[in-house]
């Protein structure tokens, strides 16, 4: 169109290390961002530029893309020696398309042919290849990464430097075994459910490890803090000798980031998709995000097993419209016993779980097995807990696919208390001088509106909320979840400062949108203002008297809280 500017901006070039939301193979991909010219001539360009480069530099690479509204994810399959030069083959491709496109001169040292052949010589590792085409020969599970490559997993793992490979001739293949594998992911419930399937995997007595958004665990053993959902954590923990079952929460961040670690999966649970972290990575709508998180079961061996939520209708869409994702069996569970997915599983004589008569039911092969009273399992708070008793449903199928027996899921799911040294920062409860206080890391509308509906029946004199939220979250997810909170009908509302969660916003922000929102409604609560997290957990138990409920959403200082609160109690 005469007088329209064109814009292609190139974003995010990264590499893929594992099965990824295009493929099923390590590769390179970027978004590109485009104004005044359609998805579809931009990809058509750089496909042409890229197989130009591709046959130039003497490789033959399988080439995908993905259009999303805005622009695109443009991306190939490459060895795993070759995934920082090849993302570099792409910028210069898009470069390339860019300058064709708007009439420009493209960039001399983004399209260097001398240049990128002379990284991939230097970045080519033929030793790496050889082990890699010996282990898939051989069908064992390898890990690869910068400093190091290993083969096996838990004390059957052996690990090399880089750079000090080993002849393959001298291994003995057959010493290296891997260990079962589950893959945990959703928008909510995840670390809960990484939790009760470890406590499952107690109960027979086995030593489970565990990644999560919190730290990597193996054994008993804390490795370190911080969020290990990504690829990373699931190397460190499957090289761990203590570890003989691995448990990885997989968040939707780590996928599209770098992939998943492993393609040696026994299970994988998929607990729930909804709105959360939008407008990232070119997702921006609940069904492309759906189409993340079953990534998952891109890693899935040929005889594994998919749980999935069937009260999520967008995940029941997706698998119906995709079949061919389901590399091995699928378990659907539900609350309700007469879902249609249910019954079909069950004509089919295939895996399900359900509840009824507040009874957890598994049915495989056309054995029906009544597994435990929900009653019996602390976290579902005697079936208010709607969302724990569906996550303990997914833990349920995914243990059974582990090889856990009957008796060791019922035992696990009744251990597992939930409190703040079973499962921190998810839905904790407290009694300090007849207050009622709850700790949650409820952090999207949809985690906290089954808080809510968890606690809505509670009777309290008073209500009391403390929440914050990130800087990245948008105006409209802040306004959102602050009418979710309400529902609560609060006396007062607490408005805690995440000063290390700024993300670009000013201090003060967050607490003054929260604050400015609150004003619009028709009762409006007391607001108070806290600098942060402990500050107003501290404010919070100043404010309550005997008979009152408060609720903190604690984002930040979560462990200060805790001892906060053991300290008074």
């Amino acid at each position: 169109m005469i007088g329209v500017k064109i814009d292609i901006i190139t974003d995010d070039s990264r590499r893929l290390t594992g099965p990824n939301l295009l493929s099923d193979y390590p590769g390179a991909v970027l978004e590109v961002f485009v104004k005044g010219i359609s998805n579809k001539v931009v990809i058509e360009s750089w496909n042409k530029h890229l197989a130009e480069l591709l046959a130039k530099l003497g490789l033959d690479c399988e080439v995908y893309s993905r259009s999303f509204e805005g622009g695109a994810n443009l991306g190939f399959r490459a060895d795993e020696d070759m995934l920082y030069t090849a993302c570099e083959i792409n910028e210069a491709a898009v470069e390339l398309a860019r300058a064709e496109l708007t009439d420009a001169t493209p960039n001399d040292e983004l399209v260097n042919l001398d240049y990128l052949n002379k990284q991939l010589s230097q970045e080519r590792n033929p030793k790496l290849m050889v082990l890699i085409e010996g282990a898939n020969e051989h069908q064992i599970s390898y890990l690869v990464d910068d400093d190091y490559f290993s083969l096996g997993m838990g004390n059957a793992c052996q690990v090399w430097e880089i750079n000090d490979l080993p002849n393959p001739i001298n291994l003995q293949w057959q010493t290296f075994t891997d260990i079962p594998v589950a893959l945990i992911t959703g928008t909510n419930g995840k670390s809960t459910s990484v939790r009760m399937c470890d406590s499952i995997i107690k109960a027979g007595g086995i030593s489970a490890g565990i990644t999560s958004t919190d730290y990597i665990r193996a054994a008993d053993v804390i490795l370190d803090r911080g969020d290990y959902s990504g690829p990373g954590g699931a190397r460190t923990l499957l090289r761990d000798d203590r570890v003989e079952v691995a448990l990885l929460e997989v968040a939707r961040g780590g996928m599209l980031r770098r992939g998943i670690g492993t393609s040696a999966a026994k299970a994988a649970l998929i607990t729930n998709v909804a709105d959360d972290h939008l407008g990232q990575y070119g997702i921006n709508t609940v069904a492309e995000l759906i189409a993340v998180k079953a990534v998952v079961a891109r890693s899935l061996s040929k005889d594994g097993m998919l749980v999935v939520n069937a009260d999520d209708q967008g995940l029941v869409d997706f698998f119906e419209h995709n079949p061919e994702l389901i590399r091995g069996r699928i378990c659907w569970f539900s609350l309700d016993n007469c879902h249609e997915r249910i019954t079909k599983q069950q004509e089919l004589a295939e895996a399900c779980v359900w509840l009824e008569a507040d009874n957890i039911f598994f049915s495989d092969r056309g054995n029906i097995s009544n597994i435990i009273n929900i009653n019996d399992i602390p976290t579902t708070m005697q079936g208010a807990a709607k969302h724990n008793v569906a996550n303990s449903m997914g833990a349920v199928a995914l243990c059974y696919a582990m090889g856990s027996s009957f008796d060791e899921i019922a035992e696990g799911l009744r251990t597992f208390k939930g409190d703040n040294k079973d499962n921190p920062g998810r839905g904790n409860y407290f009694n300090i001088n007849g207050v009622t206080l709850l700790v949650d890391f409820a952090h999207n509308a949809h985690s906290l509106s089954a808080v809510i509906d968890t606690v809505s029946a509670m009777p309290a004199k008073r209500r009391l909320i403390m929440m914050g939220h990130a800087g990245d979250r948008t105006d409209r997810d802040i306004i959102n979840l602050t009418d979710v909170a309400t529902q609560l009908n609060p006396d007062a509302v607490i408005t805690a400062e995440l000063a290390d969660y700024l993300r670009g916003r000013e201090l003060g922000a967050v607490p003054n949108l929260i604050k400015k929102q609150l004003e619009t409604y028709e009762k409006v609560p007391e607001i108070i203002y806290a600098d942060d997290c402990l500050s107003g957990a501290k404010s919070a138990i100043e404010w309550a008297e005997p008979g009152d409920f408060i609720l903190l959403l604690a984002l930040d200082q979560r462990d200060a809280i805790f001892d906060y609160l053991e300290s008074i109690s």
